[in-house]
């Protein structure tokens, strides 16, 4: 049998006559034990026990797990929790400050307000956008997650900073972002995750619940109830962000990843692929806009060269800008050269072959293997797959962004910078390989 509650103070002012109320609708429900509203509401017992101690006014997000526990009407409990609080629907929009915020009645609201999250990086100052990618993805609708993928050069997160940022100013409840990249890539990344939100979320340690699957149900709740902006970047496998998903008609979550995540049901897909030409030349036009009309044909070269990809386009055009004395002809030179076309397509820390060498580290033996052959072939031809196995094998290059499919189909091709890379790095290979020389010592 559960202990007795203590009495309600009766000078205890607005938070009092609160708690008396809960008391109430929890009598109406049954008395159920605060154990068991626990297993539904998604806050531990002591929570929600708090909540109706009279001592303050608890947290928005704990009333409304407290009312739904005992069948009462969430909008209802809503409305009255904001009256008690002093915060107007008008205040709500504009900041946010009510969601799971915690309300001393003793001190004036101005005094309590803790910023929203604003996670997000700086937005990326690159010289290649998807414009028409972009906007496409604006006027979509946002109630269920988008994942962004591509290849190394094709800017996933780039393209998804630049939306997210697009975006940001109608999240008023704030912006969420994890990069997980760095992380370990297992399950226990969503955990991290999960803990590093909720408590953007204003949410203290106590006010946590125990589990990780109530965490979780305690964010979807938050993101189904507010207009928050999640990006969740460089995401390697499905198990790392499931807990994280969740449908909204407010919220958006965007996902990157170098892999398209079939596992992940009921999201929507953007594949970003190689720059159309069309594309490719606007933006060197954008960017140089005085030696692309002293050099028109240049344009179209420089765009060849860097085949479309946008990584190595933005590259070119970073150099060109701080080079303002050289013209897109002696560029294109450069470029021209297998040799040099990788050397000259790094400024910073920013460079292609850092970006392919990452791709190929993540291959199997038997794709590698494919890959360096295919390299070794005569250059602008479409090559077909004898084999199923083959097949598979060419897939998974193609889903790497070291092939692109031909002109027919069941054809690939390789693009030269992907061609010189290979080469270079089975050269590499072979040297490590190579025994070193046996040298007789005389004794």
């Amino acid at each position: 049998m559960a202990r007795p509650e203590k009495p309600i103070d009766a000078d205890g002012g607005a938070a009092a006559i609160f708690a008396k109320d809960l008391r109430k609708l929890r009598a109406q429900a049954g008395n159920p034990t605060y154990r068991e509203m626990a297993r539904s509401a998604l806050f531990s017992s002591s929570v929600l026990s708090s909540a109706a101690s009279g001592m303050r006014l608890p947290t928005l997000q704990v009333t409304l797990g407290f009312v739904a526990a005992c069948g009462g009407d969430r909008e209802v409990w809503r409305r009255r929790w904001m009256r008690v609080a002093g915060v107007t629907d008008s205040d709500a929009a504009a900041n946010g400050r009510h969601r799971g915020a915690p309300v001393n009645t003793k001190r004036p609201l101005a005094h309590q307000k803790m910023p929203s999250p604003a996670q997000l990086p700086l937005r990326p100052c690159g010289y290649v956008d998807r414009r028409s990618e972009l906007d496409r993805l604006c006027r979509a609708p946002a109630a269920t997650p988008v994942v962004i993928t591509g290849p190394t050069w094709a800017c996933g997160s780039d393209f998804a900073m630049h939306y997210a940022h697009r975006i940001a100013e109608d999240m008023v409840d704030g912006q969420l972002y994890a990069d997980f990249g760095p992380l370990s890539g297992t399950v226990s990344d969503a955990e991290y995750v999960l803990d590093g939100f909720l408590r953007a979320l204003r949410l203290s340690a106590d006010h946590l619940p125990g589990s990780v699957d109530q965490r979780a149900g305690l964010y979807r709740s938050i993101l189904a109830d507010s207009r928050l902006l999640v990006l969740l970047d460089n995401v390697r496998d499905e198990q790392q962000i499931r807990p994280l998903l969740a449908e909204s008609r407010h919220s958006v979550t965007v996902v990157t990843s170098r892999t398209p995540l079939l596992g992940l049901g009921d999201v929507r897909r953007v594949r970003l692929k190689a720059l159309p030409r069309v594309d490719s030349v606007a933006a060197i036009t954008s960017a140089l806009p005085e030696r692309a009309e002293a050099e028109p044909r240049e344009c179209d070269r420089l765009a060849g060269l860097c085949c479309d990809l946008p990584l190595a386009l933005d590259i070119a055009l970073r150099r060109l800008i701080a080079r303002p004395d050289l013209s897109l002809g002696r560029a294109n030179a450069a470029l021209a050269e297998p040799g040099r076309a990788l050397n000259w397509l790094s400024i910073g820390d920013v460079s292609l072959r850092e970006a392919l060498d990452s791709a190929y580290r993540e291959l199997g033996e038997a794709a590698r293997t494919l890959l360096t052959r295919i390299a070794r072939l005569p250059a602008h031809r479409d090559l077909g797959t004898s084999t199923h196995e083959k097949y598979e094998l060419a897939e998974e290059l193609v889903e790497a962004g070291l092939l692109r499919h031909g002109g027919r189909s069941g054809t690939y091709r390789m693009e030269r910078l992907v061609r010189a890379f290979t080469v270079a790095a089975q050269e590499t290979r072979d040297e490590r390989t190579v025994p070193p020389p046996r040298i007789d010592v005389p004794v």
